[in-house]
């Protein structure tokens, strides 16, 4: 009997008109797809805007914040790997 992997949670802070975001957004729905990740607007919580300031986007991996603005594909998929 196989055993499946642990799910986990990836996140991305991000704001809205923010190019960064856009590109990464685009990156993480080609390698993990659009619904297996959640997208959570930095400037909808008042402690989200001053732990954040404007270091978005943010990936973060099961509560760590793992990456951030720039990062590349590789960095990408080697953290969800």
């Amino acid at each position: 009997m196989t055993q499946q992997p642990p799910e986990r949670r990836v996140v991305l802070y991000e704001r809205a008109d923010c190019h960064l975001c856009d590109e990464v957004r685009v990156l993480l729905d080609r390698v993990v797809g659009p619904s297996a990740y959640e997208h959570i607007d930095v400037d909808s919580d008042d402690a989200l805007i001053v732990r954040y300031g404007f270091r978005v986007p943010v990936i973060s991996l099961d509560g760590v914040d793992r990456l951030e603005a720039p990062m590349t594909e590789s960095e990408v998929r080697s953290l969800l790997a």
